[in-house]
């Protein structure tokens, strides 16, 4: 056994120590992004709860403009004193009173009321009867459209005001030719310290560095509307570059939704939600320094460095050990290579007694470590160039996708026959057969195939189909030419039905000929269909209904109503369930609904998970006679249909509820029947 180099402990130890850096590293990147995760989460819950209240509270206050804009006191009192010349007429103390009845009822600042020429014509509150810039560009627009409109936070310098939103109602009244109209405009100041201020000053959410920030943007700058909580009295004044990408503000802006990483307005790295309030050009962010989200883990991770260290320690102790573990490393070795030549010992044996087909041997990594001379002979290759060569590339592209989940089958059951396609060396695909079989030699696992050339039998089989479809055009000729022959019976009882005077023996020869039509429909949807075992019954029935209602209902004064599920019939199935069919219609519009009488016929089909069938004939007309059943009576119609009922290994249920219902019920044989 060779000695090892003193660099070798050495080399082992920096090993350990970069593995368990790595499991540090790797439990930190977990540990971080689960918290990241569980933080932008509340961070997320906090701006949808702002953004909730803010679209809350705009809504309302636009609620309130719609309602005062609507009032039938703006008619009766506003219009009137608007329309009046401002230089003559006197205020009427009524409106005073009712402005200043707003202000108090709904905390406004100021109510102002302007005419259309955006003169004022009356206010209550404490600014007096003054507009400011923003206001006077504004009402343009309210007059012209004729809808309540919030403004944005902004100030008025000019007139003293402080920061404040202002709300605007139209003054909607009729002229006489009742159309709509915008005959002046209520103007009401609001002041965002009653609500919006102290809503996003709370915090909503445990921490100490958690804020939320209400923003918008205006030219190049992003405008902070209310005080940031770490830079007091800077609401309207703090504006930062809305061309900085780290600034959560500026994703905001950026119409960015979600949780993202930045750097705030102090400098500091947060965690950010962002959240668009709808209708607005304000944008809420909330959100918490880096730092304090992650200070748990970070003392988590002291506690990890420790352990390492002491591991550290550890693994120097265990070193000492190292040679040892050498020498039996180097028996491993010495034990995998005999594993290996048992197993070439058995290949060899399972060899010999199947020489004629491809034998190949591959290792756990699918690598071919044995073959036959079958094997080169089929494939091409040499030896030197397969012993080494992975088992997948022996396919072609296009069969390759299926090696893992042939491989997967494989591993549970043991073994596995399968066919599939291989190639040779030329890249020319053929098919093949493989017995695929996992051998375990001292808890080593490979696996063994056993690949048998299948070109001659896939090339029989195609000559076994193309028989079949031989046999299928001639069984459908002779379907189609049943039919025919059935349809030339159908025509010969019709043609001497008519030598017939009599009701009763015409009548017999229809009944016959409809029996006869009905078992060449199922030839004729045999001939149709590409299965030639089984028809469709439910497309069966929608023909055969038609058929029976154009020969016998032609006044439309009965109507068919079906209500069918998917069944699929042989024919020794299908004719007397046809049969049957036709004897129940037949029944039901001679007998059901005498006098002219109008009513319905329905026809259901069902198959339960039981497999068995129920055919069901109801009409909603006179009902059945008691005692009246198929088999009890001595109608040929109900006699038909008690022994085809017996055939099918059936029974027939007859209910009298709201007139008549006669279901047969049979179960669908497992195998198809011949007679």
């Amino acid at each position: 056994m060779p000695r090892s180099p003193v660099l070798v402990p050495l080399l082992l130890f920096i090993v350990l120590l970069l593995l368990a850096s790595a499991a540090g590293w790797i439990y930190y990147s977990q540990s971080k992004e689960q918290i990241l995760a569980t933080a932008a989460a509340n961070l997320n819950a906090v701006g949808n709860l702002k953004v909730s209240l803010l679209d809350g509270w705009r809504r309302e206050r636009l609620r309130d403009a719609a309602i005062i804009s609507a009032n039938p006191f703006n008619q009766a009192m506003i219009i009137p004193f608007l329309e009046a010349d401002p230089a003559v007429s006197t205020a009427d103390p009524r409106i005073k009173a009712w402005l200043d009845s707003l202000v108090k009822a709904k905390g406004y600042m100021d109510a102002v009321l302007l005419d259309t020429d955006g003169r004022v014509r009356m206010a209550s509150g404490s600014s007096g009867p003054v507009i400011g810039t923003n206001a006077e560009e504004t009402i343009d627009r309210v007059l012209a459209t004729g809808e309540p409109y919030l403004s944005g936070f902004h100030t008025s310098s000019e007139i003293g005001l402080k920061a404040h939103l202002d709300l605007y109602a139209p003054v909607s009244g009729r002229g006489p030719d009742g159309k709509v109209s915008c005959d002046g405009i209520f103007l009401f100041r609001i002041d965002p310290a009653d609500f919006l201020i102290p809503t996003m000053r709370s915090r909503g959410a445990p921490g100490r560095s958690v804020e939320t920030l209400l923003v918008r943007r205006e030219g190049d700058d992003i405008l902070f509307l209310q005080d940031p909580r770490f830079r007091p009295d800077s609401g309207l004044k703090l504006r930062l570059p809305a061309a900085e990408a780290d600034l959560p503000a500026s994703m905001a802006e950026r119409e960015k939704n979600g949780a993202f990483e930045g750097t705030d307005y102090r400098g500091v790295r947060v965690l950010s939600a962002l959240k668009a309030v709808p209708g607005t050009s304000w944008r809420v962010v909330a959100q918490e320094d880096l730092s304090e989200i992650l200070e748990p883990l970070l003392a988590r991770m002291s506690s990890f460095v420790s352990m390492i260290i002491i591991l550290c320690f550890g693994t120097g102790v265990m070193l000492l050990f190292w040679i040892k573990r050498r020498e039996a490393a180097y028996f491993r070795k010495q034990y995998e290579i005999e594993h290996d030549r048992l197993a070439l010992v058995q290949h060899f044996e399972y060899l010999h007694k199947y020489a004629n087909d491809i034998v190949i041997l591959a290792d756990r990594d699918h690598r071919v470590i044995e073959a036959n001379d079958r094997a080169l002979a089929v494939y091409g290759f040499s030896r030197a160039e397969l012993i080494g060569f992975r088992v997948p590339d022996l396919r072609p592209w296009e069969a390759r996708a299926d090696f893992p989940r042939h491989l997967e089958e494989a591993e549970k059951t043991g073994s596995l026959i399968f066919e599939t396609l291989h190639r040779d060396k030329d890249g020319i695909a053929f098919p093949v057969e493989v017995s695929l079989r996992l051998i375990d030699i001292g808890g080593a696992r490979y696996h063994q195939a056993i690949i048998r050339d299948i070109r001659e039998r896939k090339r029989a089989e195609k000559r076994i189909l193309d028989a079949l479809r031989e046999k299928e055009v001639l069984l459908r000729e002779i379907h189609h030419r049943v039919k025919n022959n059935m349809q030339v019976i159908s025509s010969l009882l019709r043609l001497q039905s008519a030598r017939f005077t009599e009701a009763e023996v015409r009548e017999a020869f229809l009944e016959s000929q409809g029996r006869i039509k009905s078992m060449a429909l199922v030839h004729e949807k045999l001939y149709m269909t590409k299965d030639l075992s089984r028809i469709d019954f439910a497309d069966y029935i929608k023909s055969l209904t038609s058929t029976i209602f154009a020969s016998h209902e032609e006044d439309g004064r009965i109507a068919l109503k079906l209500d069918l599920d998917k069944v699929y019939l042989d024919i020794n199935t299908a004719v007397p369930c046809g049969l049957i069919l036709n004897e129940l219609i037949l029944n039901a519009l001679k007998h059901a609904f005498p006098n002219n009488r109008r009513g319905r016929i329905r026809v259901e089909l069902r198959e339960n998970e039981k497999e068995i069938i129920r055919l069901t004939v109801r009409d909603d007309g006179i009902g059945l006679p008691e005692g009246c059943k198929p088999g009890k009576v001595e109608s040929l119609g109900f006699q038909i249909i008690a022994l085809l009922a017996e055939q099918l290994r059936g029974w027939i249920d007859v209910r009298r509820e709201g007139g008549a219902a006669i279901s047969l019920w049979f179960k669908l044989p497992s195998v198809p029947e011949t007679n």
